[in-house]
């Protein structure tokens, strides 16, 4: 007889653990997790930080479209400190979308377009899985089906750091998905006494439908079919995630430990079950840095290894306080209430439970790579709440027992139906409790994600689909070839005719660097733009009196921005261009330069977008405006 469950009539345990039902539910979340992942991404409008486009998409687009493409690629792509595993995904994308696009004769227009959003839209298959595999390793440790593993589900559905940051493609967020995937085929009978994987079978599930606890077999933890081949998936997510931040290896120490000392306890593995481990870390890790070194050889034209070069930098030479230096309790203060919104103090009470519980247990387990990585991570001056992301699901997991356990009641009822009476049914009914601070927390959450995603610092993807289509219509005809090309306006009956020149520079950005997308947004190569730059000090000693005092070229314009106008554009390839792209303060500075300069002639406001309310850098402050250039006497 099924049982009432939240209101809704669930199915009964045996139907539930049936194998055919469980792929189905799987196959049927999969799908609903994809839509909504796809729908996340036509919902982001905003934009975060520059790692989103210059240390994923504009590598690829560079990759994917060669050096002439007006690809910018910054400083650590240029000393070899990136992997190129990450771009080179989303640059075969481009490749094949654009000569598809060709093949089939799309507009530029279209083609542009499309090539916009669709990095995007391939970050949300990688959204989804890490969704997906959440739930699934939720599913191994609470049971089939159980309040705590939906609990999980819809923490990780309704999380507004989810919604926010989970579709753009930041290396974070593939880090995020490949570490949740790689621990949920690890080898967890190895490493702790949790029966993982016994939802189907009710015998290994106590009364609540929870793993029992056991230790490994007698005929090896690997002794199970297909228990290598998920321990090499493991492996080489784990791997490949180390690969593209080093930083992840602080999350497999964390869990390697308690599995190697594990070694010495009454219930450890046997001896066997370690050198299996170590025999395929040691291949599936080779692998990985071959594949790895070839892309990157490829890429560079040289053997290198990244991550070593990623150390040097940050470490010895000290170059990550170039961009900011954090409080030792950022991480705390600021990371994780960023990450958890309103699951914080939930997170905390699951948090004081598991530290409290077996040292042998996978929350435990879980609880020590979650304190290990933020304490480790707090010892670097440079801190960003993107380095604990990929702890995101971990949190969530940790947390779901108690959300589920804090909003549900459950009863026990004891029927006695006619005509037999002695004949009594007990069934279990789990109830919804605590609705008005549920609602308002969804609600809260909710808001969080709306503003982040459709409000602040919505104005540098709006300025660059401005400047994109600005320069469609003055420089392609309606079909999409250059107006100076031979085939312009060969299909139209109406010549289009414009005053832009193809050799003038369309546009100039007077902001701080990166304040804005590239080439992944203006995408046409004959937009040609410049901006200011922020390289830090490479040629200058680590902790130098020379380092600490020196200025970049957005320092020294935002120092006096007349004296720079006057004296660095112009120079180094940096014509004045049609248009200049700001925030609003630097209106009256631009207005003193050209208007002085170019007697005659007026600064014209363009276009104007909202950005934000608010930001922790006052020169990004404000509206951001185009502005054009034309002669006085012009209305």
């Amino acid at each position: 007889m099924a049982s009432k469950e939240k209101g809704v009539l669930a199915p009964p345990k045996d139907e539930a653990t049936n194998p055919l039902v469980q792929r189905q539910a799987s196959s049927d979340t999969w799908m609903m997790l994809l839509a909504f992942r796809f729908t996340n991404v036509l919902c982001v409008a905003t934009f975060f930080q520059p790692d989103e486009y210059f240390q994923s998409l504009e590598p690829a687009w560079q990759m994917a479209f060669g050096s002439q493409s007006g690809a910018w690629i910054t400083w650590e792509w240029q000393h070899q400190l990136r992997s190129s595993l990450h771009p080179v995904s989303f640059a075969a994308v481009y490749y094949l979308a654009d000569n598809f696009m060709r093949l089939v004769s799309c507009f530029p227009q279209f083609r542009a377009m499309i090539l916009s959003i669709l990095p995007n839209v391939v970050q949300g298959i990688f959204a989804a899985t890490g969704d997906y595999y959440t739930w699934q390793l939720a599913e191994r440790m609470y049971g089939i089906g159980s309040k705590s593993t939906l609990a999980v589900l819809l923490m990780t559905m309704f999380s507004p750091w989810q919604w926010f940051c989970s579709t753009r493609t930041f290396s974070n967020s593939v880090e995020m998905t490949l570490t949740i995937m790689a621990l949920y085929y690890w080898p967890w009978n190895i490493s702790s006494d949790t029966i993982l994987g016994a939802g189907s079978d009710p015998s290994l599930r106590d009364s609540e439908g929870r793993p029992l606890h056991a230790k490994p077999s007698e005929s090896g933890a690997f002794a199970t079919p297909g228990s290598i081949k998920r321990l090499r998936i493991s492996l080489m997510l784990a791997a490949t995630a180390c690969i593209l931040r080093p930083s992840n290896g602080l999350i497999w120490f964390s869990i390697l430990m308690p599995t190697l000392t594990r070694y010495f306890s009454k219930d450890g593995a046997a001896a066997s079950d370690y050198i299996i481990l170590l025999r395929e870390a040691i291949i599936c890790g080779s692998t990985v840095i071959a594949v790895s070194a070839a892309s990157d050889f490829y890429y560079y034209g040289e053997l290198t290894f990244p991550p070593y070069q990623w150390l040097n930098f940050n470490i010895s030479q000290d170059l990550a306080v170039f961009y900011g230096r954090n409080d030792w309790h950022y991480y705390i203060s600021q990371g994780l209430p960023l990450l958890l919104t309103t699951y914080l103090p939930f997170t905390f009470v699951a948090l004081s439970h598991s530290t409290s519980s077996s040292t042998s247990s996978i929350p435990f387990i879980l609880t020590t790579t979650v304190l290990i990585t933020i304490t480790t991570l707090s010892l670097i001056s440079h801190k960003e709440v993107r380095f604990i992301y990929p702890l995101l699901p971990l949190l969530h997991i940790l947390t779901g027992p108690t959300i589920s356990t804090f909003f549900t009641t459950t009863r026990t009822i004891t029927t006695r139906p006619p005509p037999f009476p002695s004949t009594s049914k007990t069934s279990v009914i789990s109830t919804t409790g605590r609705k008005p601070l549920l609602y308002t927390l969804l609600f809260l959450n909710t808001l969080i994600a709306f503003y982040t995603t459709q409000i602040h610092q919505r104005g540098p993807l709006s300025v660059t689909k401005f400047l994109r289509h600005e320069y469609e219509a003055l420089a392609l005809d309606n079909h999409g070839n250059l107006l100076s090309s031979p085939e312009a306006n060969m299909y139209t009956e109406v010549n289009k005719t414009t005053d832009y020149s193809d050799s003038e520079t369309f546009v100039g950005f007077l902001m701080p660097c990166h304040s804005t997308p590239w080439r992944s947004q203006l995408v046409y190569p004959g937009l040609k733009a410049w901006a200011l730059g922020c390289e830090p000090p490479l040629h200058l000693a680590a902790h130098s009196v020379e380092r600490e005092q020196y200025k970049d070229e957005a320092d020294r314009f935002y120092d006096d921005p007349v004296k720079f106008l006057k004296g660095e554009v112009g120079k180094r390839e940096r014509p004045w261009p049609r248009y200049i792209v700001g925030f609003e303060g630097i209106e009256g500075v631009l207005k003193e330069y050209y208007e002085g300069e170019m007697k005659g002639h007026v600064v014209k406001e363009r276009w104007r977008g909202f950005s934000s309310q608010w930001h922790d850098d006052e020169r990004r402050k404000g509206d951001i405006v185009v502005w054009g250039f034309g002669d006085g006497s012009q209305e």
